[in-house]
């Protein structure tokens, strides 16, 4: 039975709540977790490349290489920048999978569960994979066009003289439509997966097509539904953040109440593996960007032991860490989705709430009323 749907801006208002369902947080926290181990192991191998040695790499950064680096060899540069790119590829890809479970969920399937959502991103892989790939040969194409124009310009008199008076038509027209579509690739990042999780069929040009249509035509509507959607995400995640936090606190005297000084030193030493001082942890322990609201692990970490136990009571930290970021990525697609189901209300009048879901079956909540054999004798 499908849900009431309002196709307006209190269907935005709805992403925490839609967003705090286990099979979502489990699909966007997989996708995630992957995307962490690919950056963790470009980056090794990038600073290896680069002469740093294997020991001060483990013992500098452990498992959490999470910072901006430069490097000197080009080969470094590019294993980098490549797992950069694969760790937003995983962003994606998370952002999609939720998108698809919130779809089938306006089309009436409650029951598409996380790895079909995840089996049905993988499936649609290349399709974003030819969205991105077309954007960027698209900017690139008119990048080696400005190139070539800027050729000319070496020819003597002449070169100038071309580059002067054709600069407006063509070549000032053309670059602002290519920093436009750089605006777009940019965006592409969160809207593509979900414009992909509505298709029923794999189609780049259709997605493409829809993607641009977004952005011309609905601009304020998608900014403003995009801000307010990042805001809770933002919120909600430090909510449940928060309450992961007081459980901390929670267990950690619990347990000290029978294991004595051992279980902090466990749970200090577990704490200092974890990088709990860096941006991406105090993103989400501070309640918004520049407000010095919230909470600090940082006062635990400072045990040196690194025992089995320490190692894997750290491994369950983080795991509980990837599960939060899982979250705001489910309220952010969640708000997203249900914001394209109202956008596409009004740019084509189009209810994506009408379709069929993509594994339609019956109804067995509401099964059809059979006739009695004897009405029909």
């Amino acid at each position: 039975m499908k849900e009431p749907f309002p196709h307006d801006f209190r269907a935005i208002l709805a992403a925490p709540a839609k967003g705090l369902s286990p099979r979502k947080i489990l699909a966007a926290s997989l996708f995630l977790t992957v995307g962490y181990a690919l950056y963790v192991i470009f980056t090794y191998l990038a600073l290896l490349i680069d002469g740093v040695s294997f020991d001060y790499i483990r013992q500098s950064y452990g498992f959490f290489p999470i910072q901006w680096f430069t490097f000197d060899a080009i080969t470094a540069k590019v294993l980098y920048l490549g797992g950069m790119s694969l760790t937003v590829l995983s962003v994606s890809l998370s952002i999609m999978s939720v998108a698809v479970i919130t779809f089938e969920e306006l089309r009436g399937d409650f029951f598409f569960s996380a790895f079909d959502a995840i089996r049905f991103a993988l499936g649609r892989l290349p399709t974003m994979l030819l969205g991105f790939i077309s954007l960027g040969i698209f900017v690139g194409f008119i990048y080696l066009l400005g190139i070539l124009a800027g050729l000319v310009a070496r020819i003597p008199y002449i070169g100038e003289l071309l580059i002067g008076v054709f600069y407006i038509i063509p070549i000032f027209l053309t670059l602002v439509f290519t920093v436009f579509v750089v605006f777009v690739a940019f965006t592409a990042v969160v809207l593509l997966p979900v414009i992909i999780a509505a298709q029923k069929r794999k189609e780049v040009f259709d997605s493409l097509l829809q993607l641009f249509s977004v952005i011309i035509k609905e601009p304020l509507r998608f900014a403003w539904y995009m801000a307010v959607t990042a805001l809770l995400a933002k919120l909600a995640s430090f909510v449940l953040a928060y309450l992961f936090y007081r459980t901390f606190q929670f267990s950690r005297m619990a347990l000290s109440t029978g294991g004595g000084d051992r279980i902090d030193r466990l749970f200090n030493s577990a704490l200092a593996i974890l990088p709990t001082d860096s941006q991406v942890v105090t993103f989400i322990t501070q309640a918004l960007p520049g407000v010095h609201f919230g909470f600090s692990f940082s006062r635990w970490s400072y045990s040196a032991d690194q025992s089995v136990g320490a190692v894997l009571l750290a491994i369950s930290f983080f795991l509980l860490f990837i599960v939060i970021y899982g979250y705001a990525v489910s309220v952010l697609s969640v708000g997203l989705s249900r914001g394209y189901a109202v956008i596409r209300r009004m740019k084509d009048d189009y209810l994506i709430v009408d379709e069929e879901p993509l594994s339609p079956g019956d109804d067995y909540a509401n099964p059809p009323l059979q006739k009695d054999n004897r009405e029909l004798s």
